[in-house]
């Protein structure tokens, strides 16, 4: 089952990592692929620039504490994903958005993703420890 976990939080996690870079390169096909449309000047700098960190910094983190057995960098890269839904729960409440619950239901995904596999590896380290 570890494995199991291991190598579906490690492929969402290169799944992100692949998004961020795409934001960074090709910002039009990302923004298609989110659904959103791109901004002009500054805000156009910033939706790249932060956007493209976000993915590549959470999905590295999922990708490389999946792959290197390191349960904190799984979690930190979940808790990075979760932060997103009072995100866009505030944007659509009391800004205005759009709800996005395909997205927020993704997102719930890649949590408990992550925290299963987080549990997981602590579970195992934490036995072959005493072995």
């Amino acid at each position: 089952m570890l494995t199991l976990l291991r190598i579906l939080t490690g492929v969402c996690g290169l799944g992100c990592l692949l998004i961020g870079m795409i934001w960074w390169l090709q910002p039009g096909v990302a923004a298609e692929i989110l659904g959103a449309s791109l901004l002009e000047g500054t805000g156009l700098s910033t939706q790249i620039g932060d956007s493209g960190a976000f993915f590549v910094g959470s999905g590295s983190l999922l990708a490389w504490g999946a792959f290197s057995n390191r349960a904190t960098l799984v979690l930190v890269g979940g808790v990075l994903v979760g932060l997103v839904i009072p995100g866009r729960v505030l944007s659509a409440v009391v800004h205005g958005g759009s709800w996005t619950p395909d997205e927020i239901i993704g997102e719930c995904v890649i949590v408990i993703l992550a925290l299963a596999t987080a549990s997981a590896i602590q579970r195992h380290n934490r036995s072959s420890l005493f072995r």
